[in-house]
């Protein structure tokens, strides 16, 4: 009895309310679908709710001619592609600094760069756009990408936590063998990393494609550089009567990719983070 009472308490209460809750979470999500197959804008705010008469993927084909999505699609990517590779080799080699290489100030320099996390992103806003103004870069991806160049202070913390958990036996051997600080890193180190090195990209990927400020902030009147989600946002405000069935139909091409990567590498986030500052 007393171990039917314990599997109840830690594993059936503990499911009912976490499956109670997806199901509240995914509501707006499920009628955002059948709002998107809807004929007009005005079923959408019927009442009592109605289903879509017909299930027609016409409001997808329109919103990709009147959004001009592949267009939007090219400028994300670029954006999102490069951030990746400077972001990612940017962190893991500041990284790898933080948690093999010795030094009398490393530290501290740590403790500076996790209070960076600390401040918020809006208030480096201006200054950082009245440099890239003076610069000539407004209208162009630089401002977009040049910050990733040094690393991200989170990924920088997740990595360095994580290849403390690694035998430093490892580098070690790999010394004997004769191996040099950058061929260690290549070849032992960063092979290991690859939990990690894909809840960076889900994490990169994410926050890449539903930036919205960031774009809008730099590209917001330079049309041919819009990205998805200005597009989106552009195409809302531009229309006096919101054709919301289409805009609905938008919505959902604009979330399925975010949902793949996150159902693609969700075992990689859960064992990086879960992994981080344990050690063997």
């Amino acid at each position: 009895m007393l171990i039917k009472r314990k599997t109840l308490t830690t594993k059936v209460i503990p499911f009912i309310a976490s499956l109670i809750l997806g199901l509240i979470l995914i509501i707006p999500f499920v009628w955002m679908v059948i709002c998107s197959f809807q004929n007009s804008a005005s079923d959408i705010f019927m009442n009592p709710p109605i289903l879509p008469k017909s299930f027609s993927f016409a409001n997808y084909i329109t919103a990709i001619n009147m959004l001009d999505i592949f267009k939007l699609l090219k400028n994300t990517l670029i954006i999102i592609v490069f951030n990746m590779v400077f972001g990612i080799m940017s962190s893991l080699s500041v990284a790898y600094a933080f948690a093999r290489l010795k030094s009398r100030y490393k530290n501290i320099l740590f403790a500076v760069l996790l209070s960076t996390m600390m401040l918020p992103w809006v208030v480096t806003m201006v200054p950082a756009y009245a440099i890239f103004y003076k610069l000539g870069f407004i209208g162009t991806f630089v401002p977009l990408i040049a910050p990733s160049i040094g690393g991200n202070a989170f990924f920088i913390f997740l990595t360095r936590q994580f290849m403390m958990g690694i035998p430093k036996e490892l580098d070690e051997a790999a010394t004997i063998d004769g191996c040099g600080k950058f061929r260690t890193f290549f070849v032992i180190i960063v092979p290991l990393c690859k939990p990690i090195i894909v809840t960076m990209i889900i994490f990169s990927f994410q926050g890449g494609w539903s930036d919205y400020v960031g774009p809008n902030l730099y590209l917001g009147t330079f049309n041919n550089m819009h990205t998805l989600s200005i597009g989106l946002a552009k195409y809302v405000v531009a229309n006096s009567a919101t054709p919301w069935h289409i805009v609905m139909a938008a919505c959902v091409m604009f979330s399925i990719p975010m949902i793949l990567v996150l159902l693609v590498g969700q075992r990689a986030i859960t064992r990086g983070v879960i992994t981080t500052g344990l050690k063997d």
